[in-house]
């Protein structure tokens, strides 16, 4: 009856969750927003701010400082003069790069609240193919264990005269499989827990116990979104884009006022001999043979580019809500069928084998079959979990809900503090 038992015990791993520990797991928002917090890539988002700032407060400065100028000419009569110069900023090309420099920093705003919510993605998904990958290399270690003991078995039941050569043939066919799938699982383990690790930062094996589980399935989200348009403006990405419009705009402005030459006035006081000296200047650059239009229909054409742009990006991230919207649907019904009927029928079914297997009703080589197709149902469903779990995260960026959702289960240990729904 091991074999048998490990069967019904590997069957049963299913309706776990993903990893199961009597110990007390982090919350999954808390330990999300940790993770994101310490990643180099927002560490580096945040400073790129702080230096978009300092440029803003940089371009509020005036553009020309004063010139102070002293002269002294020796010949039959001495000259001393002093004097001081000043560039007039004509047109306030100043405040044109201000503008700019603001926009810039908006636009690094922005930049640092998608890059923590692709992040926050980024970590939900890497976790999610870890603990299923977790489960996975349980299953394949189970099956590979299975196959042994049903080997023996076999072996026992060869030697007795109940099984053919043929059908112990085909068990140590089976076995080998196992071995592979085993391979296989543990090879993905191996990747997933890496780019898990390279996401922390820190040792996995220490904090196994501690993840948070993806335990429950997620609510669904409301349906139907009433105005896409408004939901679709509120997102990073195309609050990027019209920062970037923002920023050719004002590049225009700035290009145009460059068109207006800086005057600068001087005054000079000093004494010639005995005689009192004063003199004004007074210079201006002739903007005749170049007269700058050029950098300002390339401003233009650089708007046009970044409306392309911005359209794109719309058309884009509708059509990612459209399909993170129908295919987290799609998963959703499949795992509450599962979870419905699914299940229990596998577990039965097992029994149901093990009984006619048992009595000679059923041949080596259908038995073999048939565990093999209730194995991979298993599998399937594993994946489905994960697939499901990877269609809620992608539904969450494309509707920008991510941070809302991981607020939503900030104070909730051990679980996403989300019940199964009912199907789509």
């Amino acid at each position: 009856m091991k074999f048998f038992n490990t069967i019904t015990l590997l069957l049963s791993a299913l309706l776990l969750p993903f990893v199961a520990s009597a110990t007390e797991h982090a919350n999954i928002a808390t330990w999300v927003n940790q993770v994101v917090t310490q990643h180099p890539r927002l560490q580096a988002a945040i400073a790129a701010t702080e230096v978009a700032k300092a440029r803003a407060r940089a371009a509020d400065q005036p553009l020309f400082n004063p010139e102070i100028e002293f002269e002294y000419e020796s010949t039959d009569v001495d000259t001393k003069t002093a004097g001081i110069s000043q560039t007039i900023d004509w047109g306030d090309k100043r405040s044109a790069q201000t503008r700019i420099a603001t926009f810039r920093w908006q636009h690094s705003i922005n930049d640092l609240q998608f890059q923590q919510q692709q992040l926050s993605a980024e970590v939900l998904l890497a976790l999610a193919r870890y603990q299923a990958s977790v489960v996975g290399q349980q299953v394949a270690s189970k099956r590979m264990d299975s196959m042994a003991t049903f080997i023996s078995i076999a072996k026992l039941r060869y030697g007795a005269g109940d099984l053919t050569e043929v059908d112990l043939s085909l068990a140590q066919l089976a076995s080998s499989e196992a071995n592979f799938q085993l391979a296989d699982a543990q090879s993905e383990l191996i990747a997933n827990k890496q780019a898990l690790l390279v996401l922390i930062g820190n040792d996995v094996d220490s904090e196994l116990t501690t993840l948070p589980l993806f335990e429950n399935v997620p609510d669904r989200p409301k349906q139907p979104i009433r105005d896409i348009d408004t939901l679709l403006d509120s997102l990073p990405q195309m609050k990027l884009a019209r920062a970037q419009m923002d920023i050719a705009r004002a590049e225009i402005k700035l290009r145009q006022r460059e068109q207006r030459p800086n005057p600068t006035i001087g005054l000079k006081t000093g004494k010639e001999g005995n005689e009192s000296l004063t003199n004004i200047t007074f210079s201006m650059p002739l903007f005749v043979r170049n007269n700058f239009s050029a950098e300002v229909d390339a401003a233009n054409s650089q708007l046009i580019q970044r409306q392309r742009e911005a359209i794109d990006i719309r058309r884009l991230l509708a059509a990612k809500l459209e399909t993170a919207t129908q295919t987290l649907a799609i998963n959703r019904r499949a795992w509450s069928q599962w979870e419905s009927v699914g299940s229990s029928s596998l577990l039965q079914q097992e029994s149901l084998l093990e009984r006619l297997w048992r009595a000679g009703e059923l041949s080596t080589t259908d038995y073999l079959v048939q565990l093999k197709q209730s194995l991979d149902t298993q599998a399937s469903a594993i994946e489905q979990k994960t697939q499901l779990w990877q269609s809620w995260t992608q539904w969450l960026i494309a509707s920008g809900e991510i941070n809302q959702w991981l607020t939503n289960n900030d104070n909730v240990t051990g679980n996403t503090a989300t019940q199964s729904g009912n199907g789509e």
